[in-house]
Order: C-alpha cells, then sequence, then structure tokens
C-alpha cells in the first residue's frame, strides 16, 4: 500500500500539525507492506529557535519550493521549474493520500493532480476561523480559507476531523458529515529521564503553545495571578509558579507585566525538552475562548502525570473518566487550580491514569491501523 502525506511543514517546525503529520506518517511506516512519502515544505533554518536534537525521518520526504509569511504560512513558488518538476514526478499510483487541513495552497495542487486516487482524506484541524484582529485581514483570511475549503469538499472522498469539535465544526460548513480520526501520542517517546518528583502540594503550573492572541497565554497567567491572591489573603506562602514554554509576541508583554507570580519564560523547546518541562511541572494549564481539540500538549500531559486544568475540550465525555483531566469555565480556572493543590493521588498514581487512558486506542499505532482500515468513529 502507497501513502502519500501532504502537509504544511515538518519537525523542527513546532505546531500540531506539523507534530501530527511526523508521528503519523512514522506510524503508518511500521505497517507491514506500507510504503509512506510525505510531501511538505522546508522549514526555514533561520525561524527555527531551539536547538534540536537530530530528527529520524522513517519515511521518504518530497521537500517542495516555497516562500514562508507571517512566519508559519508556506506558499509554493509556482513559477519555478522545478516546482512542477516534482508535481508532475508525483506517482499516480498511490492507494491513499492524507491532506492534512484546507489552509495550504500545496495541498490544493496536489489534490488537483492526484484526484484520480482511490483514497482522498481530508483531516480538518481547527474548531473555527484562523482569527485576525484586522477587519481587512480578517475578511481576505475567510475568503482564502472558503476557496480552500471548496477545492477540498469537490475532490476529497473521505473527510474527518482531528477531534469531535473540530468534525463537527467543519460539517457545519461543509455540509458533508466528517468522523473523527483523533490525534494521539507515542508513550515509548515520553518516558522519564530521572526520579519523578512527588510535591505534598502541587504549586509548579505549565503552560506549552504559541504565545499568540487566542491560544490563552494571557487568561493562563491571569487564572494562576487570581489563585495566588487567594493564597495571600490566607497567608499561605506556597504560592504558584509559572513556567512558560513557546515563543510569540506576547512573551515581551508578559515580561513587562506586574504580577504576582514567578514566571519562568523558556522560550521555544525542541520536543524532549517539553517532555523534560512536563515531568518538573504539577499541573497543564489551558485556556480557550472557542472549542478546542483533544491537543497535542494535553496528551503528553497525560503522559507525563500532569493534572490538567483546562477549559473543556473535546471528548469530555471520555476524559471526564480520567482523574488527570479537571475542566470548566474560564473564570473557574483559579478554583480548579486551587482544588488540583493537594487531590488525594501520588505522581505515579496519576502517572498511570494518563498513561492507561491514552493506550486505550490514542497511541499513533492505533491510529495508523484505524486510517488504513477506514475505522474512523465517533470520539
Amino acid at each position: 500500500m502507497k501513502i502519500l502525506v501532504v502537509t504544511n511543514y515538518l519537525p523542527p517546525k513546532i505546531g500540531g500539525i506539523e507534530r501530527i503529520s511526523h508521528e503519523l506518517a512514522s506510524a503508518l511506516s511500521m505497517v507491514e507492506g506500507v510504503e509512506v512519502s510525505v510531501a511538505t515544505a522546508q522549514w526555514p533554518t533561520n525561524l527555527v529557535e531551539s536547538k534540536w536534537e537530530e530528527i529520524y525521518y522513517p519515511y521518504k520526504v518530497i521537500d517542495f519550493p516555497s516562500i514562508t509569511i507571517f512566519s508559519r504560512l508556506p506558499l509554493p513558488r509556482i513559477f519555478q521549474k522545478n516546482f512542477w518538476a516534482k508535481i508532475k514526478d508525483l506517482d499516480q499510483d498511490f492507494d491513499l493520500v492524507f491532506y492534512q487541513s484546507h489552509l495550504f495552497v500545496l495541498n490544493w495542487i496536489i489534490l488537483v493532480r492526484l484526484r484520480k486516487v482511490k483514497r482522498r482524506v481530508w483531516m480538518n484541524h481547527g474548531c473555527n476561523y484562523v482569527p485576525l484582529d484586522s477587519k481587512i485581514g480578517g475578511l481576505i483570511s475567510l475568503i482564502y480559507e472558503r476557496i480552500g475549503i471548496a477545492i477540498m469538499k469537490a475532490i476529497c472522498n473521505e473527510f474527518v476531523g482531528q477531534s469531535r469539535n473540530a468534525a463537527d465544526w467543519i460539517t457545519s460548513k461543509v455540509g458533508i458529515s466528517f468522523q473523527v480520526l483523533s490525534n494521539a501520542t507515542n508513550l515509548k517517546d515520553i518516558i522519564p529521564e530521572s526520579d519523578i518528583i512527588e510535591r505534598q502540594v502541587r504549586t509548579n503550573v505549565l503552560f506549552v503553545g504559541r504565545l499568540v492572541e487566542g491560544k490563552g497565554l494571557l487568561e493562563c497567567v491571569a487564572a494562576v495571578s487570581k489563585a495566588n491572591e487567594v493564597l495571600a489573603l490566607k497567608d499561605d506562602p506556597r504560592l504558584f509558579m509559572l513556567t512558560i514554554v513557546g515563543a510569540g509576541p506576547l512573551r515581551d508583554r508578559i515580561s513587562r507585566e506586574k504580577l504576582n507570580v514567578k514566571i519562568d519564560i523558556r522560550g521555544e523547546l525542541s520536543h524532549s525538552k517539553v517532555i523534560e518541562s512536563m515531568y518538573e511541572s504539577d499541573i497543564l494549564i489551558q485556556a480557550y475562548s472557542q472549542p478546542e481539540g483533544l491537543t497535542t500538549v494535553t496528551l503528553e500531559g497525560l503522559a507525563t502525570g500532569l493534572l490538567i486544568v483546562t477549559t473543556p475540550l473535546s471528548g469530555g465525555e471520555d476524559l471526564e473518566r480520567c482523574v488527570n483531566y479537571i475542566s470548566g469555565n474560564l473564570g473557574e480556572l483559579p478554583d480548579l487550580l486551587l482544588r488540583s493543590r493537594a487531590l488525594p493521588k501520588s505522581r505515579i498514581e496519576l502517572l498511570a491514569s494518563g498513561r492507561d487512558f491514552i493506550e486505550a486506542g490514542l497511541t499513533w499505532d492505533s491510529i495508523a491501523q484505524k486510517l488504513i482500515a477506514r475505522d474512523y468513529s465517533k470520539f
């Protein structure tokens, strides 16, 4: 079986789609009789903000000439001959082509080129249109997205969302029922390198994500600050500390704020360093203003035995059975942090609970098999 994954970038670009593309392609390549290629743009070396260990790609990578705009969006160099030569060289005998999102021009071009492939799978990741502050920019972005949606709808013949929220949202826009092929993680890559830290009172809070509007950074900082205000009124010196992993324009804003929270901003880190930061922490905090799926960060937090204090995530009906998951609306996050401080569960118990949740079908090996078998479901 020959499979092509079409995506924006691969690691070392840090992001959900990039990580999913790499992990899914890696898992598929381990299946006997499956040959995997990934069509992508190359992430510019000048935009790599952290030192990465060497990355092993167990599949064929087809790099298409592109430029990167807004430090995140690839645009194909369609006026270069070698771009079209690579498009022409794409095998027509793929059994399955998996398109990551409707947002990338390369996906549209390859979809047209390989429109006769038997299985043409469109995966949607987002639960809303890309938010922009500018009205003109927002209008242009909306038109751009709708063009992509129209192209994908016209040619693809399998439709999946990365979460139930992502599937429901895109279904409402397209009028075609999207099923769910869930996000996942690899437990074998998330093993502690030293003894696990056990604290009587949980004080170390972690935020992982891009430091931009809409990703919940400011809301999470505010929640930790309000929780510390309550502790200060009780003369409790064991205040929360916040570690922030990620890069973006809000970093400087946070640095200038006068807050009652000790903050360690670590910037963009390699994957292994992110996992290391998780094992050093007690609580992962997340806050979203719109519906959010089951994020990679959430899954890795569960796999490292963190408590997840968050606004509700897609799949909550399953997550509610996981003792690590503590959810509420945005205004409830400070109280949830305070409640989580002394929950009667050891880190070892939380580690076992989180990993059991993932082992029940949320490993990449399992998701790869589901894609091959077309075993999509409601999560």
